[in-house]
């Protein structure tokens, strides 16, 4: 059975390390990174790490970090919300459910870290990061490579985050060591609808802490949908605007539609009048923003509409836009996940 297992590992390309930043950078022109003598294991947010692997580029100091996932954890996540490796686009689940699947994976986890090479401290620029699931190694051939290639425990989980810190030129590594802090994950309140004059509380669900919602003001509204460059599309403009105040207040607040919006649209062909079909583009998704004297505008990036209302003294949420306006609104409140004081690591000289 391990044997069977571990077949995939017979396709796997030469293992090779560049500060590109991927784990199979076979067609850089870079030459590859020089293993250093550093590694080790600490605890830390309640996980198991290995730095396994640390290189030197021309370009770039590399390092692999691996945290171990409980396997029986990620089995049941898995199997709460019918995730399969056919089945893992987020695209496939409501606002709610994609920011709840955010909030609980266990392989979710977000951090930055910094380096200290010979006391010095070097920024780390970017990273790609790679799940390792026992029970599906087929599904990611380059987390199976790096498990073997290191002789991580192949009976649990691993995610594997390669990050990558530039520097000017090569040093010469005599000391070093990282330090790890957590980039807290938005989570997901739960939804409500809600008009004005009444309260709702709300409960973060990682502290438990109460906040009271006081809607003051809840309107239709409709924004400019002709923006340069997209004379050919229909995009949704109609909206809700919910005026309220949250107390106490909270940093890192926001209220959003619980629902997506209406995607764009090709528009009408003017020569034979066809109906214009929806295509398969992001949605325009309204964002909340906090308030100051000023007008409302509304912005394209990247393919998503952002929304900036300016009142002082209140929040202001936006709806998701629609071609026709929605009959109620389910808002999906969501809460800055707890912070994680971080620590310094250092890594010794490995024989």
């Amino acid at each position: 059975m391990e044997k069977k297992r571990n077949s995939p590992a017979k396709n796997l390309p030469p293992w090779r390390v560049t500060s590109e930043g991927s784990f199979w950078d076979v067609a850089s022109r870079e030459r590859p990174a020089i293993l250093l003598p550093f590694g080790g294991e600490f605890q830390w947010f309640g996980s198991h790490w290995v730095v396994p692997g640390v290189y030197s580029t021309a370009k770039a100091l590399v390092v692999d970090f691996c945290r171990q996932v409980d396997v029986d954890a990620m089995r049941a996540f898995q199997e709460k919300y019918h995730l399969t490796p056919d089945r893992d686009d987020i695209r496939n689940y409501t606002r709610e459910e994609a920011a709840r699947i955010e909030a609980e994976s266990p392989m979710g986890f977000f951090f930055h870290v910094a380096a200290q090479v010979n006391g010095k401290e070097l920024p780390m620029s970017r990273g790609s990061g790679v799940g390792y699931i026992p029970y599906q190694v087929e599904a990611s051939a380059e987390a199976l490579s790096v498990v073997l290639h290191y002789g991580l425990d192949q009976s649990t989980c691993w995610y594997i985050l390669r990050c990558i810190f530039p520097w000017r030129r090569r040093q010469q590594v005599e000391s070093l060591s990282f330090r790890p802090e957590v980039e807290p994950v938005r989570q997901p309140g739960q939804p409500f609808q809600i008009q004005p004059g009444e309260r709702v509380e709300l409960t973060h669900p990682q502290t438990g802490e109460r906040y009271t919602l006081t809607a003051l003001k809840l309107v239709p509204d409709t924004v400019n949908s002709n923006f340069p460059d997209m004379e050919d599309w229909d995009v949704p403009n109609h909206l809700w605007k919910l005026t309220y105040t949250l107390e106490p207040e909270l940093e890192e607040f926001v209220l959003q539609d619980a629902e997506e919006g209406d995607p764009m649209r090709p528009k009408a062909s003017q020569e034979d009048g066809a109906t214009g079909s929806t295509v398969g583009c992001a949605p325009l998704q309204p964002v909340k923003k906090k308030t100051s004297p000023g007008p409302a505008s509304i912005g394209v990036i990247g393919g998503a509409a952002e929304l900036v209302e300016i009142q002082a003294g209140n929040q202001v949420a936006f709806s998701s836009l629609r071609f026709e306006p929605a009959a109620s609104v389910t808002w999906l409140p969501m809460f800055q996940g707890r912070n994680v004081e971080g620590i310094t690591v250092d890594m010794l000289p490995q024989a």
